[in-house]
């Protein structure tokens, strides 16, 4: 599943390491996601578990903090009963360790202790998760600060009276205990799925994705998706159970409302959605434990398409295909002269190949009907990106706050992009199911990674895309992206205190993975998953994914491209 999921080992080792830090002071802390009822027991993980121990007699408040949060990191094996047993008063009931989870980087979590028995544990922050298990990876070196309040009871004990919600994670914990999870929504043409990650504990995931996706997409996403979920529907019981690796669904009334093409919708959704769940092969819909009728077959809907073909790069002075051993000529003579950046269209897709002929035009490429056209024109263009209603969209990297999106007919549409006005930007890249678009930006010398939806009229006309979000927090130099697949994008930059430009697999919705680096590199692309993905460089080399490296395919040749 990409770079997401991890092995049975890693997740021993993982544990193994949190045994380590429990048992050396470092503080950590599982579940969240707001849980009512558990799935069917999952698989084991590993045979390490956390034990949680009560305070001790005559703890000082900073042994009573560094108590509590040793007991949270095993609050999952007994929904942080003996967690509480450190709390007193109405935070003894109030505290609610579902609403969110912080994760700190792997160095430890200091104290410090006040005259009053306040106590504060500060840590670097790594990223947080929601109470709907949304994923936001933090900015290199962001601080983090917890304050605990705390009063000595009658008996003279030192307890916490006064807390955040929420719990703290070591990365450890966090990745032994949390898995990221796909919802799946629909494009507004209903033709494709679209994915929305989420974080959760595995044995409450089932539940806590029916009933988020039942809710509906995040704020961002909502304005360039659809859900053919009837308004108001709700889980019936609260929760999905599991039975023989067929989850049993049981919705409330209003699912009723959904006309049959509607309903086959909503069960594609379910189902897919809730097959992430590893040991969950098929699902079934019921509404008030009666079966759902479903009538026809399941709908074909597309999902992270397959890319088939070699790279096309530019060499000799023209597109050429390159098959590993050799370079094939893309098409005959073209109207550009000094061709940069191809973009191809999907397969079995609309769509023309194009190129920027040296920095100011957009040319699409010949073909049996026509010698190729000069579709926009424009200072200092971006490396085009075609979508799969065959969109071909770039901008001048000076922005005045519009992206420029062409068909191949010439028909140029102006897309608003207000948030872009001033900026320079570096790399455009629409997704493949067309609703999302990642853009690299500069101002005054710092570089954002940031995504957005696509807002479209009914014929797929693009008019806008809608307010973004940041990804990618821990690339402080990125120079350009590929969609390596459905929620994952390369990006080319640099991280950490290391300057070298390296590829870094940017999960939207979770963390960033960096790859070794490629001296020179400039453009970065990939067909289907991260093992697909070629770098080029300014000096001509090609080099290929091999193992956890590089490997040099060929020399001579720029600015390799896959379709999109």
């Amino acid at each position: 599943m990409g770079p997401l999921r991890r092995r049975a080992a890693a997740r021993l080792g993982a544990a193994l390491a949190a045994v380590a830090l429990v048992l050396t002071g470092c503080v950590s802390i599982p579940d969240s996601g707001p849980v009512n009822a558990a799935d069917a027991a999952p698989p084991e993980r590993s045979s390490v578990a956390l034990i949680a121990y009560g305070p001790t007699p005559d703890a000082t408040a900073n042994q009573i903090v560094q108590g509590f949060l040793r007991a949270v990191a095993a609050g999952g094996n007994d929904e942080f009963a003996v967690a509480r047993e450190y709390l007193a008063g109405p935070a003894a009931e109030t505290w609610n360790p579902r609403a969110q989870v912080r994760v700190f980087t792997a160095r430890d979590v200091t104290y410090s202790q006040s005259e009053d028995g306040s106590v504060s544990a500060t840590a670097t922050a790594a990223a947080t998760v929601d109470a709907q298990g949304r994923y936001t990876e933090a900015a290199p070196d962001t601080p983090l600060q917890l304050d605990f309040t705390l009063a000595r009871t009658d008996e003279g004990q030192w307890r916490i009276v006064d807390l955040e919600d929420g719990i703290l994670v070591s990365p450890a914990v966090f990745e032994n205990q949390y898995d990221p999870y796909q919802l799946y929504f629909l494009s507004p043409d209903n033709a494709a799925l679209v994915p929305e990650t989420r974080w959760y504990p595995q044995r409450s995931a089932a539940s806590l994705i029916a009933r988020h996706l039942l809710e509906g997409p995040s704020s961002w996403l909502a304005g360039g998706v659809t859900t053919a979920v009837p308004t108001g529907t709700r889980l019936a019981e609260g929760s999905v159970s599991v039975v023989d690796s067929v989850a049993q669904v049981d919705l409330s009334s209003e699912a009723l409302a959904a006309e049959p093409a509607q309903r086959a919708l909503m069960a594609a959704q379910l189902e897919e959605s809730l097959r992430t769940v590893p040991g969950i092969q098929s699902v079934t819909l019921s509404v008030g434990g009666n079966p759902l009728p479903l009538e026809g077959d399941a709908p074909d809907l597309l999902r992270n398409p397959y890319i088939t073909g070699n790279p096309v790069v530019v060499a000799e002075g023209r597109a050429q295909r390159f098959t590993g051993s050799e370079l094939v000529p893309l098409v005959g003579e073209s109207l550009a002269t000094d061709p940069r950046m191809p973009a191809l269209p999907y397969d079995d897709a609309s769509g023309r190949a194009v190129v920027l002929d040296g920095t100011d035009r957009l040319v699409s490429l010949p073909n049996e009907q026509d010698g190729g056209a000069v579709l926009t024109t424009g200072t200092n263009l971006v490396a085009p990106s075609i979508d799969r209603h065959g969109w071909i969209w770039t901008t001048p990297r000076a922005s005045d706050g519009t992206l420029r999106a062409v068909l191949p007919n010439g028909t140029v549409t102006s897309v608003s992009a207000s948030w872009l006005d001033d900026a320079d930007v570096l790399s455009l890249r629409v997704s493949r199911d067309g609703t999302r678009i990642v853009v690299i930006w500069q101002a005054d010398g710092v570089s954002r990674i940031e995504l957005a939806t696509v807002l479209r009229d009914s014929d797929g006309r693009p008019l806008a895309v809608g307010e973004p979000v940041r990804v990618g927090e821990s690339v402080t130099s990125a120079l350009a992206a590929a969609w390596v697949d459905e929620q994952t994008v390369a990006v080319l930059g640099s991280s950490g205190t290391d300057t070298a430009i390296a590829v870094h697999l940017v999960t939207i919705g979770g963390p960033t993975v960096k790859l070794p680096s490629v001296s020179g590199a400039t453009r970065v692309a990939a067909a289907t998953g991260d093992r697909t993905l070629v770098v080029g460089t300014e000096d001509g080399q090609l080099y290929e994914r091999n193992g956890l490296g590089w490997t040099l395919a060929t020399t001579d040749v720029f600015d390799p491209a896959y379709p999109g």
